[in-house]
This record gives structure tokens, sequence and C-alpha cells, in this order.
């Protein structure tokens, strides 16, 4: 009887054992489950996440894409909310910034391929932001500029007054130099109106830029065409006093020379402010 239970007992062990091990094999499975997925999660988490965040970060400032924003460096990215902040606590308009972002982020992303910041390219937030109110400012002062006509109106009347005053001065004062005709009659005053007028005119278009670095603020280019306009001013008067016979160029009184000087003078104030005339030398 002892035989049999002798020859069983290993078959039963075996059994056992191969029962038991898919038993233990899936407990294992379950356990260590959880373990790899884990360590697959963390491994994928460092190179998925940056795309994940980059893919779906906004732009910070109202007027540049997304997608352009995220092509600067994070420096560069900061500037541009700094300058974005001084812009608005100035309330510039947000289409005019927008204006300006487009053209500045386009230079930041081609001064990035060599190394070039925003500060090396426009200096500090504040100073940029400065240069860009200015040049508004400058914007507004020509969009307000006075039509040709009237700049040239109000610089010939307060030019031709002036030389006017000085003409019936000298009758009144020297009358016998009238009769010589070294004086200005009626047709050469009113020369001297028109022609003075031009003159002023396009010495007002060449006036010296201030705020413009040193070397490029053109005043050579101002007394030249200051000097220029003028000699042709004070040339062309004389040439008509010259040329132009007494019965076409009469000499008046000095007191109607300074009455007529005296009603130009005080019509160019009248016009001046009546019209609200912007952009000439007076």
């Amino acid at each position: 009887m002892r035989e049999p239970n002798q020859t069983e007992s290993p078959i039963q062990e075996d059994a056992s054992i191969q029962e038991d091990a898919p038993m233990q094999e899936d407990a294992i499975t379950q356990e260590d489950a959880p373990m790899q997925e884990d360590a697959i999660t963390q491994e994928e988490t460092p190179i998925q996440e940056p795309v994940r965040r980059h893919a779906t970060r906004a732009s910070l400032i109202d007027g540049i894409e997304a997608d352009r924003f995220n092509q600067l460096t994070k420096r560069n990215q900061q500037f541009m909310v700094d300058l974005d902040k001084h812009l608005a606590k100035e309330k510039l308009d947000l289409a005019k910034r927008e204006l300006v972002y487009q053209e500045m982020v386009t230079t930041l992303i081609e001064g990035q391929a060599t190394s070039q910041t925003a500060r090396q390219i426009y200096g500090t937030p504040m100073e940029t932001a400065k240069v860009i109110l200015d040049q508004e400012i400058q914007v507004q002062e020509q969009a307000r500029i006075s039509p040709d006509w009237q700049i040239a109106v109000d610089g010939g009347l307060i030019l031709g007054s002036i030389f006017t005053f000085f003409t019936g001065l000298g009758i009144t004062l020297r009358p016998g130099e009238a009769e010589a005709g070294f004086l200005m009659g009626i047709v050469t005053i009113i020369i001297n109106y028109l022609v003075a007028g031009y003159a002023m005119l396009r010495t007002s278009k060449v006036m010296p830029k201030l705020e413009a670095p040193k070397g490029e603020r053109g005043y050579g280019k101002y007394f030249l065409v200051s000097t220029l306009s003028m000699l042709a001013w004070i040339g062309l008067v004389m040439i008509s006093q010259v040329v132009l016979p007494v019965q076409l160029n009469p000499v008046l009184s000095g007191s109607t020379y300074l009455a007529i000087a005296a009603l130009t003078f005080a019509l160019r104030f009248y016009l001046k402010r009546k019209w609200k005339i912007v952009g000439g030398l007076f």
C-alpha cells in the first residue's frame, strides 16, 4: 500500500507545481505591468511634453500671431512683452502697435540667425518705446500740416508786409528818392508778396530735423535752400523795379505803403488763426 503512495506523490507535486506556475506568472505580470507602463510613461514624457506645450502656447501680445511669437527666443519674447507694456501705458492704438510689431518680429527672427538679441538691435524696451512714440508724434504733425498754398499765403503776407513797411518808411523819410526811382512801385510790391510766399514755402519744406541724429538733421540743405530762395526773391524784386516803367509801376505815397503793410500784417494773423495754419516758418 505504501508503494503506490510513493509513486503518486511526485505526480501530485508536479501537478501542483504546474497549476501554481501560471497563477504565479499571472500575478507577476499583473504586478509588473503598472511598473512597466510607468517606466514607459516616464521615458516618453520629457520628449512629448515640450512639443505639446509649444504647440498649444498662445502669444502673450495682441497683434503678434502665436506661431511667430513662438519663433522668438525667450529673451526676445520678454523684450516684446516689456515693450508692449510701455506702449499700452502710453495708450498707443493697437492697430498701430500691430504694424510696428510685425516689422520688429521679422527683424528679430532674422537677427536670431546671427545670434543678435533685441537689445542689440533696438536697445532697451523703454528706449524703443520712446522712438516709436516720437515717430508717431511726427506722423501726427505731418498729417496736420496745412496745404502748400496756405503756407505760401502765410509766408508771403508776413514777409511782404515787412518789405512794404520799409518801403513806406523810406518814402516818408526820404521823398526825393521816390522820384529818382530807387523805391519799389506798386507792381513791384505785389511781386514782392508773391515771390516771398513761394520762397517761404520752399524753405519750410527743408526745415532741420532737431530730433534726428547728429549729422542727419539737414542744416546744410536748409541753409542752401533758404539762401537761394531769399536771393531769388530779392533779385526778382529788384529786376522788376528796374525793368518796369514808372507808368506801369508807379511809386505811391509813404502813408499808402504803410497802410498796405499794416493791413496785410493784420490779415496774416487773422488767416493763420482762421485756417489754423501749421507748417510755416513763423
